[in-house]
């Protein structure tokens, strides 16, 4: 069963705790009590969003998560924040392509994460990601997805208000 990455995009999200979640992401827009308080939980805290490299220094949070623009160059968009996070966390999001896997997976980071599109055979590509590539694979959950459902992936990455609906 993959373990859960809890995405608190609200300051009025609740933050579950659970040994079912890994670590916290943290909206760049959240108040700095909200960002604290899931810091206390002392689980990894990743931020996302356009500002999230400065609330990752700000918070001295465990690094960031990066949702790649495809009509841009990946390597461009990935390569600066790997260099700047050095040792801390860097996590891709990227629809669930084979190209921009093979591209994210360039820059080597701690993980990737697929974003489900309508064209996607997930199960097909989530295969071929796990034959080929031994980068850890999260998956953004969607809505309707149940924990029991997904293709094998290492973590699944929930949104706080569908927390409990999911399954867990």
């Amino acid at each position: 069963m993959p373990q859960i990455i809890l995405y608190i995009k609200k300051n009025t999200d609740h933050i579950f705790c659970s040994d079912k979640i890994s670590c916290y992401i943290v909206e760049d827009t959240l108040p700095a009590a909200t960002i604290k308080q899931v810091q206390a939980t002392d689980k990894m805290v990743l931020a996302m969003g356009p500002d999230a490299l400065d609330i990752c220094r700000k918070y001295n949070l465990d690094g960031l998560i990066k949702e790649i623009d495809v009509t841009k160059p990946v390597k461009a968009q990935l390569k600066p924040l790997r260099e700047e996070l050095k040792k801390k966390t860097l996590g891709v999001i990227i629809p669930a392509r084979r190209h921009e896997a093979m591209l994210a997976g360039e820059v080597e980071p701690e993980f990737i994460a697929f974003k489900q599109t309508n064209s996607t055979d997930l199960d097909e590509v989530v295969s071929w990601y796990n034959d080929l590539f031994l980068i850890p694979l999260a998956l953004v959950a969607d809505i309707k997805d149940r924990i029991n459902q997904l293709p094998e992936v290492d973590f699944v990455i929930v949104e706080a208000k569908n927390f409990e609906n999911f399954g867990c």
